[in-house]
Parts: structure tokens; sequence; C-alpha cells
């Protein structure tokens, strides 16, 4: 029976593509011929294919080939003397010996892991562009070929090149080294895990230098990691680390967002010729990494899917085989464009720093360079009405100059558009007719490259899209935790002080009176005594910023000092009472849809350390979200380890005001735009709940020192505050009563609302329990 027409159809468009599409960049190493080999023909089994074979079905033979071959699977299980060894081996090596405290030798192997890993990807790329050039001469002529014949040149030409790759990274890699590594293994060094061992490693073989190296270079790829902030700090106040040691060991893979950064701060400070030179240097390094990313999909070693219950024609192997390839080298656009320790790629990142380029270049006078890279914007969207008059303005300003209104777009930016256009034509044919999965990287994909049976849910899919994008920050933020602000205040004396109107937002308060000036002054005097520097951070004296020094005391450990006779007992008491009427409040005032259990209760100071405060811009704690991880760029918020994912309302209690700085504020998501200011002072109450419509931070305390009760609540009893029930059972032991006499207003109490229950979400219960303390206020 004959393949189904589109298939064939299909396939013959692939191989063609595959193998005659040459990259947009080229940079050839060396002249590397491969070593000697059959023609094709000479093989029995080829020569069986002469005649009555469909050119499709010889082409899938290609691709099994030339697949099998590039994957390097050698049968031989020896090791050949200087040849690159398996780095998921070394790396294995590295964390065993680390697990053994075998410090030496954690340091030697995770260090050959990374290089080893480093060395074959420079040996694919290299390869790459010595072999996928071999021959080319044979391409122009087979569209001349006796159509009988094509297949067979395309297959003398395919053997070459196959061969020429066989040969060129068994010259540096061992069979073994060329066989994948697991998902696991890809992960560890995507989130350059190596470089969290070495951290310790180099840290217990007292080398601090490159202990802090290791460190910055695992903190660049993961900013949310607080312990290792932690750790940077320390090391940069330690003797003998210089500011050099704190070095990127991978930025070589991410210089253009250097480039991009530097043209960024360009703009900023109007000095147009550096952005110019900065833009045009972002663009080619976006491009040059695009290519390494692409030569790597080319040449890693892949593993054959599964045979499925119902086994696919050998047609659709051949098509699913050829679209995966295309599927990888599309994602490389998603991975060039997500910046080290983003989730989120920057939409449509190559057409954006293209505008960014002609906007500088006409500032800074190089008419003839905007209207070019105004051009190469265009071919992404041509129909773009404010580039049209851009360009039109451009082109009226350089009358007479006939030769620079006529000039073209970038050459490779033309290939870049013509290559990507033609990839995504045979993945959206994939998508249409062999029920292939692929998800579009680029939002300026023109719809003429979508098959008509899939255009209607393209289109609906892109305008959505495209209209969140435009909105933007003018989307009005919507809280889905189920808590509703607006309930009553219960408790004699308290007063609602600003609203959500006053601040600006969703489901916030500020309340006064929570608490008396002696109550004030009791806790700070407890704060005093008791608090112990770093407490809920393992004890690091600074753990949101160098200037600072940080304090903390739990209810547990307040009571335990009591019984030692430390301090008060009443004191102590009154820690815990003051939380439970902030419960009161909070439950009644966000009209919670569940019952209420305390998450953490923390009460923490915050002083300025005298002779640190000159010329300072940080804060006393960055803007952040309390129960997921804030992507400013992408206005995301992961709700995902290392956040608190299971807290629900956040509220911090003041303690005094005599000190400098140290306002608490709200942010949009883009963490830059603040929304509304709160000056601490006694008694004074800050609510909110905890997730992503309420990004919050403190400012720098630049003199004094500032103490506040941080208290977080949950509607999941699995997390409940451990600790603070210790300490209740402690006093209950004791024959002490723990229930507070509220101060409530009971007729107030009883008009509670509780429409949130109706109204709440379903919430999962399913969170990962996230057992560290940790303050986040």
């Amino acid at each position: 029976m004959c393949p189904h027409t589109d298939t064939h159809s299909f396939l013959s468009r692939a191989v063609g593509y595959l193998y005659f599409l040459p990259a947009v960049t080229y940079s050839p190493h060396s002249s590397v011929g491969p070593p000697p080999s059959l023609h094709p023909s000479c093989s029995p089994s080829i020569m069986a294919l002469h005649s009555n074979t469909s050119p499709v079905y010889v082409a899938f033979l290609f691709i099994l080939n030339y697949v099998s071959i590039t994957a390097g699977s050698g049968q031989s299980s020896e090791r050949s003397s200087g040849l690159l060894t398996p780095y998921d081996e070394l790396y294995y090596r590295g964390v065993r010996a680390y697990f053994r405290e075998d410090w030496e030798r954690a340091a030697e192997f995770l260090e050959k892991s990374i290089s080893t890993r480093d060395m074959l990807l420079r040996t694919r790329r290299k390869c790459h562009d010595e072999c996928l050039t071999g021959e080319d001469d044979k391409v122009s002529k087979l569209d001349t070929a006796d159509s009988s014949l094509w297949d067979l040149g395309v297959l003398d030409w395919i053997q070459v090149r196959a061969e020429c790759v066989r040969f060129c990274m068994s010259r540096s890699a061992s069979p073994a080294a060329l066989l994948p590594v697991s998902s696991d293994i890809e992960y560890e060094f995507g989130t350059r895990n190596p470089y969290n061992y070495l951290q310790v490693t180099y840290y217990k073989l007292d080398k601090m230098d490159k202990a802090a190296s290791a460190a910055h270079t695992f903190f660049v790829a993961n900013p949310s990691h607080l312990e290792m902030r932690n750790n940077i700090e320390k090391y940069r106040r330690m003797i003998g680390v210089k500011e050099e040691s704190f070095q990127d060991r991978e930025r070589e893979h991410e210089q253009h967002w250097e480039m991009y950064d530097a043209a960024v701060l360009a703009e900023s400070s109007s000095d147009w010729v550096k952005a110019v030179k900065k833009w045009k240097e972002c663009v080619n390094e976006t491009l040059k990494q695009t290519e390494e990313c692409r030569a790597q999909c080319v040449m890693a070693p892949r593993v054959f899917p599964e045979e499925p219950d119902t086994a696919q024609g050998v047609y659709e192997r051949a098509a699913d085989l050829s679209l995966s390839l295309l599927s990888c080298k599309q994602t490389c656009v998603t991975l060039v464009s997500t910046r080290p320790g983003r989730v989120s790629a920057v939409e449509d990142f190559l057409p954006l720093q293209l505008e960014h380029l002609h906007i500088a270049q006409f500032k800074a006078g190089d008419l003839k360079g905007a209207v070019e890279t105004l051009r190469s914007l265009l071919l992404f969207y041509p129909t773009d009405s404010d580039s049209l008059s851009n360009l039109e303005l451009y082109s009226q300003t350089l009358e007479g100059d006939t030769e620079a209104q006529e000039t073209g777009p970038m050459q490779e930016i033309a290939k870049y558009v013509s290559r990507a256009l033609q990839e995504k034509r045979l993945l959206y044919f994939g998508m249409a007719n062999l029920d292939f999965k692929f998800s579009d990287p680029d939002l300026w994909t023109p719809e003429d490259v979508v098959p008509e049976a899939l255009r209607e849910t393209w289109r609906a899919e892109k305008e959505q899209l495209h209209e969140k994008l435009k909105q933007g920050q003018k989307v009005e933020e919507v809280d889905e935790s189920g808590f509703y602000a607006g309930g009553p205040v219960p408790v004699v004396g308290v007063t609602i002080t600003m609203d959500d109107q006053g601040l600006n937002g969703t489901n916030r308060v500020v309340l006064d009176g929570v608490l008396s000036q002696s109550e004030c002054d009791r806790v700070l005097q407890l704060a005093a005594v008791a608090a112990s520097v770093g407490d809920g951070y393992r004890g690091r004296r600074s753990p949101h910023t160098p200037h600072e020094k940080f304090e903390g005391l739990t209810v547990l450990r307040a009571l335990k000092l009591a019984q030692d006779g430390q301090v008060n007992q009443s004191d102590a008491r009154l820690l815990h009472e003051i939380g439970e009427t902030v419960k009161v409040l909070m439950d009644s005032y966000f009209r919670s849809h569940s019952p209420l259990y305390f998450a953490y209760t923390h009460l923490v100071c915050r002083s300025a350390i005298p002779g640190q405060q000159e010329g300072r811009s940080d804060l006393s704690h960055p803007v952040h979200v309390d129960n997921c991880i804030l992507e400013p760029e992408t206005r995301q918020c992961w709700r995902e380890a290392p956040a608190f994912t299971h807290r629900d309302l956040s509220a911090v209690v003041y303690l005094n005001d005599d000190f400098e700085g140290g306002d608490f504020f709200f942010t949009d998501r883009d963490t830059k735009t603040v929304t509304a200011k709160v000056k601490p002072s006694c008694g004074r109450l800050v609510g909110f709940t905890s997730g992503p419509v309420n990004p919050h931070g403190v400012t720098a305390v630049t003199e004094g020192r500032r103490c506040a009760l941080a208290l977080w609540f949950t509607t999941e009893k699995l997390h409940r505050d451990m600790e603070r029930e210790e300490a209740e059972a402690l006093w209950a032991a004791d024959g002490q009563s723990v229930v507070k006499e509220e101060k409530i207003d009971t007729e107030s109490a009883l008009k509670t609302a509780r429409s949130g229950r109706s109204q709440g979400k379903q919430r999962s219960k399913e969170r990962d329990r996230v057992t560290g303390r940790r303050d986040e206020l």
C-alpha cells in the first residue's frame, strides 16, 4: 500500500529542508575530511532500493542512518587514552565523594564533570561546522539529476557527512561519552547544581575564593535561593575574598544578557552612541547563542521513541523524528530569551532588541543604520503601523540619499526569519496532519504559515495573548485567595486607618490601636533582652542586607527563657496574647472562609549598623510575595518552593517609630511601582493576603532599631505552627491557662460576614510542606 500523500509530501520537503538549508551564521574552524568510505551504491541493501522504491522511504533510511551515526554509540567498552569520558559518570563520582566528605575527590570529580561537559558541547559544535558543509558541491547537482537517482544522490551526500561526524566526534570523545545522559543529569546541570556542591566543598577545603565563585555562579541561576544569598554575604565579609572572586563561571553562555543590560543602561543615561554599539553586540550575540543551541539539537545523541501499542508506519515514524528535530531548534528561541534564574522567556526578544536599536541609531544620527534595522524589524511585523510610520520619517529625513533610503534589512536577520518560517510551516503541517504537538515560541508568526484547519484556534489564542500583553499593568489584580476585605473589627479600641482604597490595592488594611504604649514598651524590652542575632536564618547576622543587624524571637523561645528566669513570664505570655488578638482581627476583617491557624509568629528587630549607611541604596527587605516566587519581568508569581506556599494571610504589628527609614510599602508586580507606604508606629497593624496581589518590602533602616511582630496564618491545618502549640502545651503543663481574655466587641462579632465561604475557590491541599523558618516581612 502506498503511503499517505500528505506524509509523503511532508517528508520530501522535510528531508530537503533539514539537509539543504544553510545556517544563519557560519564560521568554519578548519577543514577535516571524513575517513574513506564505500560509495552508497556499492552496498547490497542500497542496491535493492535502486528501483520500485519511493524516495521518501529511502529518505527515512537516511534519517535513521544519520541519527544513529551521530549518536556515536560505539560497541567497544574500552576507553582510549585522552578521550572525553562520560560527564554524568564524573558527576556521580563527585556527589558520592561529597557525601563521604572526601572533599578533595569531590572537588576533582565535580570540576571534571563541568569541564568535560563543556568540552563535549564545544566538540559537537566544532564537528557540526566542519562536517555539515562538506560535499556541498553535490547539492547543486541534485536538482538537475534524474528523479530516479535523486534519493541516491542525497544518500551519498548524507553518508559522507555522517561519516565525517562520526570520525570527528570519535577523535575527541569515547563511545560512552557520546551516549545520551538522563533527564535528571540534564536538570542538575541546567539548574547549575554542581556549583551548589562545589561551594560547600571549597568551603570545607578552606578555598574561599573558589567557594565564592561557585556560590555566585549557582545564585545567578537561582536568585530565590536565600541560603546561597546568605552564604555570598558571608563570603564578602571574609578576609582574603576579593570582589573579582564573585564571577559567573557560566557567563560565556549568557553574554547576550550582559550586553542587553549594558544597552539598557546606556539608554537610561542617553548615551546613544554607546547604546547603538551595545544593542548591535546584543543582537549578534543572541544570534550566535541561538546557533550554538541549534547545533546541539543536530549533534546531540537521541533516544528513539519506544514503539507504541498501535505501531506507527515507517512514514509516520520518519515524520516524527524530523519534526522533533525542528521542534528542538525552535525551542532554542525560548531558551536563549530566558534570563538565568527566570522561568519565563522575554517575549519577542530579538524583535525587541531591533526596536531599541533603530531608535538608538536615530537618536545617535545614524539614519542609514536606523533604516536597515527598521527594515529588519519589519520582517517580523511587516504591517506594524508604528514601524511603517518610522520608516517613512527616516526616508523623508534622508531625502536625496537614495542609497540610504533603499538600504535593505540585515542579511543575518533576513536568513533568520526565512529559516524560521520554513520550519514553522513544516511543524504546523505536522500539527494539522500528523497529530504532532508543537508550541510556537514566537508572537510574530504570520497567519499564512498556519494551515486553514488550525487558524481559528491559533487566531483566538494569539489575540488573547496580545490583549494580555497590551494591557500589561493596566489589568486589574484579582485576588483568588477566597478572602474578602471589609469585615468588622471586633476588638475594642482598634480602628481602620487605611483600607483597600487608601492603600491602592486589594485585600489590604492598616489598623491602629492594636497595642497600648505600655504593651509596646514591654515587648521592646523583651526583644532587647531575649532576641537573638539571625534567629530564623540559622544565625546569620544580616540575612537581607549587610547594612543592618537582624534579631528575632519566637513565642516558644520566650517561654523557655521565662522558665529559666531570664525574662518575665508575663512578657512571654503577652507575646502570645498579641498573636491571639491579631488572629481575631485578621479572621474577622478578611472574612475567612475556613478556620485559621497560626503558621509562624516572629518578633523581629532590624538595627542600622553604624558606619555602613553612607551612600546606601538597598532595601531593608527586598520586594517579595509571601507565598510565591515573584518574577517581575513577566509579572508571574510561581507558587513553588522555596516560597511558603501554605501562607494565606500576613500581618505585622509595629512596636516603635524612633528610627530612620524602615517604612513598609506595597508595589505592583513589577516590584518598582510603589502603590502605598505605611510608616510604623506603636500598635499599628498592616494586614493583607499573602499572595501575588500584595508584593511588599521594607525601606532601609538607616538609623536606630525597628521592631515589629510578624505573623502568618494558614487555612491548612497540616502547616500550623507546631512551636506555638508546644509553648501552649508547656504553659498548660504548668497549670497556666493560655486563653486570652479578648477585648471583644461581641455585638460586632455576631455580625461577622462569612460570604467568603461560598465565594472562595478550592485550593490544593497537596503542596509540599515547608519546614524551614524564615521571616518575610
